[in-house]
């Protein structure tokens, strides 16, 4: 009975820890894998999920942008490298329908 309960804790356990870990047309609830900006000053964001499946055009099909002119520009940055980081997951809300899939806001919480 142990081998019975220990066993199926184990099968319950990895569906709810990835669970929440998505992509869908509002954006995506991922891990970051990869940052970056170029001289232009875009700021490129990557998951290890689909990007394409999002509301928007993904940057070359794989990345959400950070607009640096946008008013918060900063402190999204600092809560994606916070994500990234800790290799904590983040919710990316992209403006749908926009052509460079910028992000609408990003959001940290302990319920991901």
């Amino acid at each position: 009975m142990k081998y019975f309960l220990s066993s199926l804790i184990f099968l319950i356990l990895p569906s709810k820890v990835f669970a929440n870990e998505q992509c869908t047309t509002w954006g995506c609830i991922s891990t970051i894998s990869e940052l970056y900006t170029n001289a232009d000053g875009l700021i490129y964001v990557g998951t290890p999920l689909d990007e394409k499946l999002a509301n928007c055009t993904a940057i070359s099909g794989v990345y959400f942008t950070i607009n640096p002119s946008s008013g918060n520009s900063k402190e999204m940055y600092s809560s994606l490298l916070a994500a990234y980081m800790s290799n904590k997951k983040i919710q990316l809300r992209v403006k749908e329908g926009h052509a460079q899939c910028e992000l609408a806001y990003v959001r940290l919480s302990t319920e991901f």
